[in-house]
């Protein structure tokens, strides 16, 4: 355990060149990887009370602290959760959002200045939010080959389990430098470093995918659904949980088409192309 002197909580709070260092010290072969991501993988099954199956269909947020828990263990040495504290933000908030469809996971931080003992400081508060969508669409009726983070998962625990890393690269650069970017050269250094990422993309199957394969429904199809005790015809102009279906209306708004249209929100299930 490192030992700070004469330290208060207000005084070690926030990114600092520590903490970088902290976090770049951490290194594990892929070998090691791959023993401690079984743990968690294993753990996860055995003592989830959602998930007892690796494709499984039912996930709450207790399930996400218990992956913090399993990932700071094994791959962090405690010290998220160190940084949390020191900034007086643990615990963390962790979400599932069926809304998410471009995104797995999002991770996102708020500071808010305060005073703290009469003196100017920083409250901080960071929540991780992963897509139920786009897990529950993979592994289910499209079969191709899943990749999150450059890597190969082979069911939709690993799938989890890959997006949560990717999550909490984020929120290690938001401790550790207070912004963070997986598009940057210091991130794909931690992923590497940490977790043998071979990338910091994603390629799950996303509900346009899904509604092209189990529905046989994309973009630009004309469809006709019932909607309030009517038929009604119209173009599929979006893709996300359900279809946006653009209908010819009179008092609908204008497009570049010169025609105005109703936007109607319509569940896959329900649509059938004319």
């Amino acid at each position: 355990m490192e030992e700070v002197e004469n330290t208060t909580a207000g005084d070690i709070s926030g990114p600092s060149t520590q903490r970088q260092a902290r976090l770049f010290a951490l290194l594990y072969s892929a070998d090691e990887v791959s023993e401690r991501n079984t743990r968690i993988y294993d753990e996860m099954l055995g003592q989830s009370p959602h998930i007892r199956q690796p494709n499984f269909t039912v996930i709450g947020t207790d399930d996400l602290q218990r992956l913090f828990g399993g990932y700071d263990r094994e791959f962090f040495r405690g010290r998220l959760a160190e940084m949390l504290h020191e900034d007086g933000a643990h615990p963390m908030g962790f979400r599932l959002s069926r809304r998410l469809t471009s995104a797995a996971g999002q991770t996102m931080r708020w500071t808010r200045p305060i005073q703290r003992g009469g003196k100017p400081a920083t409250e901080y508060r960071y929540e991780i939010t992963v897509s139920t969508t786009l897990l529950y669409n993979t592994f289910q009726h499209l079969e191709r080959r899943v990749t999150v983070g450059g890597l190969a998962c082979r069911d939709r625990l690993e799938a989890l389990q890959r997006i949560f890393e990717h999550e909490l690269l984020h929120l290690a650069e938001f401790l550790g430098w207070g912004k963070s970017n997986c598009r940057a050269g210091n991130f794909h250094a931690l992923s590497r470093r940490i977790f043998a990422h071979e990338g910091a993309y994603h390629d799950l199957v996303t509900p346009r995918e899904q509604a092209g394969v189990a529905f046989g429904i994309v973009v630009g199809d004309m469809v006709r659904f019932e909607f309030e005790g009517k038929q009604h015809v119209g173009r599929v102009n979006r893709i996300t949980r359900r279809a946006t279906v653009l209908v010819e209306d009179p008092a609908g708004r204008p497009y570049s088409d010169g025609r105005r249209y109703r936007t109607i929100y319509v569940p896959l299930p329900m649509l059938t192309k004319v």
